[in-house]
């Protein structure tokens, strides 16, 4: 299936490990054009150095948390790629935060990285939004509070920003990964450290596994892709029928 990306001009921020590194890596699979950012400059410039043999790729180092340095964070990017189709907000002050700074970088972060990628998307072309959350959204988490406020939050935000921006013809989602394995990850870590809740949330999981980093990639890939067109205002999660609760 053709995903019709190639060309595409795509942000990608928290894009230098993890869940970011691997939807970056799929979208210039695809041909995209890709502008990324991440708070730890020695590792967004290593990270942008050895995705640049699969595409066309800028990197500037940017905290979400510091709205001034969001808005210009997005203006360079439309800059470098001569225009903006479409935003991954991938959004984290972590799970061991704050709610100050949850809600600085989850929330007012994510809400100036998409109203500034909004004023560079034209109307009626394909442009759209995707905002990742998390399966934690959907459940009472102990000792996360904050963390789970936020992302909880993010789904309402994006449900009310594709209606708000329906009109114009852009599309806006959330994609919420459930538990997600990968070297340096905090499941990456569990397992070395703390087996014992490792296999706890293992066993939770219908399919007897942890999530791999390419299955998020994939599915944030298509939902960006115009083969996606019809689906906006959604919240899809992608986390093997762990989340027990039911979306209706």
């Amino acid at each position: 299936m053709d995903l019709r990306l190639k060309g595409k001009r795509i942000i990608v921020t928290g894009a230098s490990k993890g869940i970011g590194r691997a939807i970056t890596t799929c979208l210039l699979n695809e041909g995209a054009r890709l502008a990324i950012c991440g708070r730890d400059e020695d590792r967004l410039s290593r990270a942008t150095s050895e995705l640049s043999a699969l595409g066309e790729i800028h990197g500037k180092s940017c905290d979400l948390s510091n709205l001034e340095q969001t808005t210009a964070f997005v203006d360079w990017a439309a800059e470098q790629l001569g225009g903006l189709d479409i935003l991954i907000s991938n959004v984290s002050a972590g799970g061991g935060a704050s709610f100050r700074d949850c809600v600085e970088t989850d929330i007012m972060g994510a809400q100036a990285l998409m109203r500034g990628s909004l004023s560079h998307m034209q109307d009626q072309s394909g442009a759209n939004i995707i905002c990742i959350s998390s399966r934690a959204a959907s459940m009472g988490i102990p000792f996360l509070q904050s963390y789970a406020a936020v992302k909880a939050a993010t789904i309402s935000m994006v449900k009310s920003m594709a209606m708000e921006v329906a009109p114009r013809g852009i599309r806006v989602n959330a994609v919420s990964p459930g538990d997600i394995e990968f070297d340096g990850g905090a499941w990456g870590e569990a397992k070395l450290h703390n087996p014992k809740v490792y296999a706890q949330f293992l066993s939770e999981n219908p399919l007897g596994r942890m999530g791999r980093l390419d299955e998020i990639a994939d599915v944030v890939t298509f939902i960006a892709s115009e083969r996606a067109s019809l689906v906006s205002g959604a919240n899809i999660l992608v986390d093997g029928a762990a989340t027990k609760g039911l979306q209706i």
